[in-house]
């Protein structure tokens, strides 16, 4: 008979992080960081885009990714845009 249930199960809550949600959050992460070229779809411009690694790493994590636009080159005139965009990456 187990003594300690309650150890036991924050070590198998503590594995379950190890092993399964830092992997599929540092994947997101690293994956989201960098700068890309995308094509907006509103002024069929390239554009240079940065995604918000933090929000996709944190949503991926939670298995619901959400991807969001930090920085774009076409900003500040295109601010109000829709981030039609963030579905080439899909």
């Amino acid at each position: 008979m187990i003594e300690r249930p309650l150890i036991l199960l924050a070590g198998l809550a503590a594995l379950g992080l190890v092993y399964v949600v830092l992997p599929v959050t540092l994947e997101a992460y690293f994956r989201y960081r960098k700068r890309r070229s995308l094509t907006c779809p509103e002024e069929k411009k390239i554009a240079s885009v940065q995604i918000d690694a933090k929000r996709a790493a944190w949503s991926a994590a939670m298995d619901s990714r959400q991807l969001r636009v930090r920085a774009c080159s076409l900003w500040p005139e295109k601010s109000g845009c829709g981030q039609r965009c963030l579905a080439q990456l899909i």
